[in-house]
């Protein structure tokens, strides 16, 4: 039954995903994914080395050569390719098996490309539709340094299949599955390519990460600063396969950082904010310590859930987010001190303050923290780090999978 359910979701995929391919050429393997490229357009321009084939509506236009650059235009309702008007959608396909078409200002594409008119808005949006397996290639090497192990980029593969997939139709009402930045994964058509990644991809083709009988919502984060976190205290959800466990990124850059903030500079930025708590004069805030904690105001990973302001007007209570968002910091696993000595390390208890830290009048102190990103599923540098020092074993990305996504199977879904 286990085998017939994935075969069935695989069917469901290709038979939706194929409609409106009018081409074998942009087929590939696996299942297609619309990829928002760009919104808003009064124009685009396209041209591709093998010639390109256009329709409009589900007719064909006509055929244009090698290198020949074709401009598309949205006037008020309607869309004109070289100045003439046509119905829209307007689909472009390579000529050539495995042709790519290139966005004159932008990148290179495997796939077809599709313009409609931007829903809700005057202009056009481009949409790059790319087998998955074709897609991961654009997308792995820009989330992850195509010169790491490949253990690592395997398993950053796996993650960003899984979640391509389990995203489809986000973004449905755009006219599109994913957007091409971080609003869904990084994605640079074939610029984001290179031989590691194409066999990253390639070795784990079709293969996902599924939670009791249901595809996971794999998110990464770049370095998780030592632990990473439960879901219900970033989401507010409990999920069970995003339970906080070690991450190994402790080498990694960025895994420390801090800043230096005067009394006055936080009050000015609460204000800002709508926040108005007059002279700050201190912050109630358990103090970091080693992971994993479990305390009301932190996560298991030492992340803020919620942290209290005083002033001398009021005081005010924010989640480790907002603040986190408020002064630009890298991530939520933060704590304070008076900067008159070297960093605290939680890792070896070193920490000592009381839970109200008292803030002085024109007296600066730092804001100093662990890793970079929400901390939720995977480290980025924690997979490099596994990999790294598991160099050699065959087929390691599946422990790193299992580490990061707790009580997941790796199975083959097309």
């Amino acid at each position: 039954m286990r085998g017939g359910y994935m075969k069935l979701i695989a069917m469901l995929l290709a038979c939706c995903f194929c409609l409106g391919n009018l081409g074998s050429d942009a087929s590939g393997p696996g299942v297609l994914i619309r990829v928002g490229i760009r919104e808003g357009r009064p124009s685009v321009a396209m041209v591709s080395t093998g010639g390109m084939n256009i329709y409009t509506g589900t007719s064909f236009l006509k055929s244009v050569d090698n290198n020949v650059v074709v401009r598309i235009s949205n006037r008020g309702k309607d869309m004109y390719v070289d100045g003439d008007k046509v119905i829209a959608p307007v689909t472009f396909h390579a000529r050539t098996y495995q042709g790519t078409i290139r966005l004159t200002d932008g990148y290179t594409y495997r796939g077809s490309m599709e313009c409609l008119k931007t829903p809700g808005r005057d202009g056009l949006t481009v949409v790059n539709v790319v087998p998955v397996e074709y897609y991961l290639y654009g997308v792995v090497g820009k989330e992850m340094s195509p010169s790491w192990n490949l253990e690592a980029l395997k398993a950053q593969a796996v993650a960003a299949r899984t979640y391509a997939i389990t995203h489809k139709n986000y973004y449905r009402q755009r006219g599109f599955d994913v957007t091409d930045d971080t609003r869904s994964q990084m994605y640079g058509g074939m610029n984001g390519e290179a031989h590691s990644v194409i066999r990253a991809v390639d070795e784990t083709n079709g293969e996902v990460l599924f939670y009791k009988g249901k595809l996971i919502d794999a998110i990464f984060c770049s370095t998780a600063g030592g632990w990473t976190e439960n879901s219900e205290n970033v989401w507010g959800r409990a999920y069970g396969y995003l339970r906080g466990v070690p991450d190994f990124s402790r080498t990694m850059p960025e895994y420390r950082w801090h800043v230096k903030v005067t009394p006055e500079q936080m009050a000015n930025v609460l204000q800002a904010s709508g926040r108005t708590v007059g002279e700050v004069t201190g912050i109630l805030l358990s103090p970091l310590q080693k992971r994993p904690m479990s305390v009301g105001d932190r996560g298991i990973s030492g992340r803020v859930r919620s942290l209290t302001i005083y002033g001398t007007d009021g005081k005010v209570t924010l989640s480790g987010n907002v603040f986190q968002s408020l002064f630009s910091l890298k991530s939520a696993v933060f704590d304070v001190y008076d900067g008159q000595s070297s960093l605290p390390d939680p890792e070896t208890n070193s920490v000592q303050r009381e839970a109200f830290f008292t803030v002085d009048k024109g007296i600066p102190f730092v804001i100093y923290g662990f890793g970079w990103g929400h901390g939720l599923g995977m480290s980025q540098y924690g997979a490099y780090h596994m990999a790294l020092s598991h160099r050699g074993v065959k087929n390691y990305y599946r422990t790193i999978l299992a580490h990061y996504y707790t009580g997941t199977s790796l199975e083959q879904l097309y």
